[in-house]
């Protein structure tokens, strides 16, 4: 069930932020009321292969994911 819900929330070719990644998992998370800190990489968990990158954002760089597939 998590995992065809965070399957729909990310799609493959996206860029976000690591902040961004955190807060939909943190939706799903208090959906389904896990009490854990959400992480970025914990995609990988739920069958979403990513690979780790540097998004500008201004001035800055931010770290971020790229969704390769779901």
């Amino acid at each position: 069930m998590i995992q065809q819900e965070v399957k729909q929330i990310f799609h493959c070719g996206e860029r976000i932020t690591n902040e961004e990644a955190r807060r939909r998992l943190r939706t799903i998370f208090d959906r389904y009321d896990i009490n854990r800190k959400p992480k970025a990489t914990d995609l990988l968990l739920y069958g979403i292969k990513t690979k780790r990158i540097a998004i500008k954002q201004g001035e800055k760089r931010v770290e971020g994911v790229a969704i390769l597939s779901t």
